[in-house]
């Protein structure tokens, strides 16, 4: 039999169900939470009714450590200008403040840099630790092992962000436009700061140190914004981000199951990562740990993410704010496989995240992915909204078989040499391979 493009009612309505069981059923699934846990193995259990083998692995983890810096370093930035005022007014004689000053805001843009622009652990071991876990499962081909799809989503959900609920991006831009901008211009300031009170007589006659602590008093609202970005106390459902990537992969391996499929030569499995909301962890854990396996035969990822709006379907060449590229070689057979579906995805532009294809592509393996949300935030990414009943059946549906196609494509292409060409013309921001 076969294997079409288009999934069945069954499985659709599976979907959405399962979403909403998951939701009700499964709160406050933060990474490395025990509800996070409990979900990864009910999601194991589902998975095991058509898959040839499921693992489920655990692995240490720092949630805190990728947001948790965020206020710490809106108080720093509030205490830098506090310092200056103390020496500019003679309160306090001396470089020492300059020197602490500097030191500690330089580190909160380290952090700015290496946690959160690039989804690096910086800080990691600063933040408790907690114990997360990933989910593979693999449908194996009927002859010879010759290559392999994955298709992935991830099974944690966020803390919500105060200012998407409140406002959206119009609450977003001036709060981490203001901080950011703030704590680099803080931070070019306190350089010229402490060379000047080492180096330059320490008297701050020049109307420069006035306007300079002027425009830093003005910067201390955002500071204290800041600090209120995440809301601790408020773990989202994540129905959109990303139960849908889940329920999608694991319907791949369902649909091909209940219709007794199996390619000749091509493994299809779903890879649920834990915590990517600490910074795409789960899969850099996975990739990290079985890159040498991976590598064995050939290997694409295929990442989703946030499957709520139809028309904002894009593919993802590159993530970690511009820092990690993708392999345009993935990229084409999504396109390609959305065009067979009935839509043409473009290449998105430079964004403020991450997907967990990235954690793939850090370690050279093949990698892309695609998402349907707008980088306009709305109101229900990363709030108390992102609820079953603000889901999109439409835009899960068309993923699914837009992942279908895809693996269909790949199998009967022979693997990733037949996309190369065309993914290297058509898209320009991920690695060629």
């Amino acid at each position: 039999m076969r294997l079409t493009k288009g999934a069945s009612r069954e499985t659709q309505k599976y979907m959405i169900d399962g979403i909403r069981y998951v939701c009700e059923n499964f709160k406050d699934r933060a990474p490395g939470t025990h509800s996070e846990r409990k979900a990864q193995k009910y999601l194991k259990g589902e998975l095991e009714k058509w898959a040839d083998k499921v693992e489920m692995e655990d692995f240490s983890v720092h949630p805190a450590a990728f947001m948790g810096w965020i206020p710490i370093a809106g108080i720093i930035g509030v205490i830098s200008v506090v310092f200056f005022w103390l020496t500019y007014t003679g309160v306090v004689k001396g470089g020492v403040l300059a020197v602490i000053a500097t030191i500690f805001v330089l580190l909160s843009l380290a952090c700015l840099v290496f946690e959160f622009l690039m989804y690096r652990e910086f800080v990691d071991f600063l933040f408790p630790k907690k114990t997360s876990r990933n989910v593979m499962a693999r449908r194996y081909p009927s002859g010879e092992l010759k290559r392999r799809i994955i298709f992935g989503g991830h099974t944690d959900a966020a803390n919500e962000w105060t200012y998407s609920l409140h406002g959206g991006l119009k609450s977003l831009a001036p709060v981490m436009g203001g901080s950011i901008g703030g704590l680099i211009l803080i931070s070019v300031f306190d350089i010229v700061w402490l060379c000047y009170s080492l180096f330059g007589g320490g008297a701050y006659e020049s109307k420069f140190w006035l306007i300079a602590g002027i425009i830093q008093l003005i910067l201390i609202p955002f500071f204290i914004a800041i600090c209120f970005f995440i809301n601790w106390k408020v773990i989202v459902d994540g129905a959109n981000d990303n139960l849908t990537a889940d329920f999608i992969a694991m319907g791949v391996l369902k649909e091909m199951a209940e219709n007794d499929i199996r390619f000749e030569n091509t493994e299809v499995c779903a890879l649920l990562s834990g915590s990517e909301e600490a910074g795409i962890r789960g899969a850099v854990e996975y990739a990290k740990k079985h890159k040498a396996d991976l590598e064995e035969v050939e290997t694409i990822f295929v990442a989703m993410d946030t499957i709520r709006e139809t028309e904002q379907l894009q593919i993802y060449t590159q993530g970690c704010t511009g820092t990690q590229k993708n392999s345009n070689a993935v990229a084409e057979v999504i396109y390609e496989a959305g065009v067979n579906c009935g839509i043409e995805m473009k290449e998105t532009e430079i964004y403020p995240g991450a997907i967990d294809a990235e954690g793939f592509s850090r370690y050279g393996l093949l990698a892309s992915g695609f998402c349907g949300v707008n980088h306009d935030p709305k109101t229900y990414y990363h709030t108390r909204l992102d609820t079953p009943d603000n889901m999109s059946e439409e835009c899960i549906n068309l993923s699914l078989d837009i992942c279908i196609e895809a693996a269909k494509l790949y199998d009967e292409k022979g693997g990733i040499n037949s996309f190369r060409a065309d993914g290297a013309k058509r898209f320009k921001r991920g690695h060629n391979n």
